[in-house]
């Protein structure tokens, strides 16, 4: 009696441990990390930047805050719409100052408000080249703002996800506010959820990675004979027909799932990676395939196999990429002499596990995705406002570079000392901003 009872209480603790979570319960902690990880001031800066233009085409009865702003925003949009990026000096440090002094006093509803209350940027370039007399078009609702905005929100999280001066986190911010489920299935959807899914794993949001991944597969695997012409676009397959590049994008799909899985904890999920890896083997192979990623897979998987003359063959092609740095070849080097003289049975290396295997994806796809020319394409599909929205773009990156310049708190004191010796008259309309 007593065994069965000291058994019952550690079944009982056990099981108030928790134990491996489900795949449900870890997708929820992935989402409230990713709400966590762009609670930044650099997200916030940009978000404000967002706002300005967004809410320059709103009516002032979309919330009583908004109201309480409205002419703050209206006033701070006219001096930024005349900042021009090849222009350094079309804004003054004192219109610096005084646009973050305007941001400090709605830093709280900038950081509570959420930009799709307002109009889409399309609908604020529709109104900004409206003739005169024109520009009181109805603004989208509903299900087709919900459209065009999702799309301008992967837009925009694609461009400047390779930007020095924005980058990922803000990347991260677009790609939260990109709700793919509003969107019909189609193939701008998957690749929504392709790229979401790549941001996700990039910032080690693995199970929110492999929840989009998944779906594009389920999709992929229910539409066999769907036509893909964006999807040869970017990846710039234009020598592979629709069934190929079907088969492409399915691996493509298959590989970055099986990352996602081999970055978890529990035994299950490298089980199921090694299984995506296989499928993504042999998809690559029926349109020949040969790159960085099928090295890297092949010799992961000989490895696991005890093949070791083919993952030496495989590390040998990886170690001549362009994509390694010197010392990553160089470690890289050590680990074919390892497996070189490994007995059987014994571990992978150290070097040569699944973080080196995340590292090469992730630096193989920044490659494709430089590449892209995206407002090329989005001008041959006739995207509407896409040299605007460039444009705009171009100016937002200069404008938050300068902006951050001259508003940290030690650029705020040089600047307060530089005007005071300008005289007292420019000192004395500076200083209430510098309070």
């Amino acid at each position: 009696m007593k065994k069965i009872l000291l058994l019952l209480i550690v079944i009982l603790f056990n099981s108030c441990l928790g134990g491996d979570k489900t795949d449900e319960e870890l997708l929820a902690i992935d989402k409230e990390t990713l709400v966590e990880s762009i609670d930044s001031d650099k997200v916030l800066t940009y978000k404000f930047a967002k706002i300005l233009i967004r809410a320059s085409a709103g009516e002032s009865d979309i919330s009583p805050e908004y109201a309480e702003f409205k002419s703050d925003l209206d006033r701070i949009f006219d001096k930024v719409s005349k900042y021009d990026a090849k222009d350094s000096e079309s804004l003054t440090v004192l219109d610096y100052i005084s646009i973050y002094r305007d941001y400090k006093k709605m830093e709280k509803f900038i950081m509570e408000t959420d930009e799709d209350e307002f109009p889409t940027l399309l609908e604020v370039f529709a109104r900004a080249n409206a003739k005169q007399g024109t520009s009181n078009q109805e603004f989208l609702q509903g299900e087709d703002k919900d459209y065009v905005q999702n799309i301008e929100h992967s837009v925009l999280s694609a461009i400047v996800v390779l930007s020095r001066d924005i980058g990922k986190e803000v990347s991260l911010y677009e790609c939260s506010k990109t709700k793919p489920e509003l969107l019909p299935d189609s193939e701008i959807k998957a690749l929504l959820q392709y790229y979401r899914g790549f941001l996700f794993f990039e910032k080690k949001l693995y199970y929110l990675s492999e929840d989009e991944i998944s779906r594009n597969i389920d999709w992929l695997n229910a539409n066999p004979d769907i036509d893909l012409p964006y999807t040869r676009a970017m990846f710039e397959w234009g020598n592979l027909n629709n069934e190929q590049t079907h088969i492409g994008f399915h691996s493509l799909n298959h590989l970055f799932r099986g990352f996602d899985r081999l970055m978890m904890d529990r035994d299950i999920d490298e089980e199921r990676a090694l299984e995506d890896f296989e499928m993504f083997l042999e998809d690559s192979k029926k349109i020949g395939l040969d790159n960085e990623i099928i090295w890297s897979i092949e010799s992961y998987l000989y490895l696991k196999k005890e093949k070791n003359d083919k993952a030496i063959a495989a590390l040998k092609k990886l170690k001549g990429s362009d994509l390694l740095s010197s010392d990553e070849k160089a470690r890289l080097g050590e680990s074919i002499g390892y497996v070189e003289n490994r007995e059987p049975g014994k571990v992978l290396n150290g070097f040569y596990d699944k973080y080196f295997l995340s590292k090469i994806a992730t630096k193989y796809m920044f490659s494709l995705l430089a590449k892209v020319d995206w407002q090329k394409i989005m001008e041959e599909q006739n995207v509407p406002y896409t040299k605007e929205m460039f444009a705009t773009v171009d100016n937002f990156k200069s404008f938050i570079e300068n902006y951050n310049k001259y508003t940290s708190s030690e650029n705020l004191e040089k600047a307060g000392d530089e005007l005071m010796k300008q005289g007292e008259g420019l000192w004395s309309k500076t200083k209430g901003l510098l309070d």
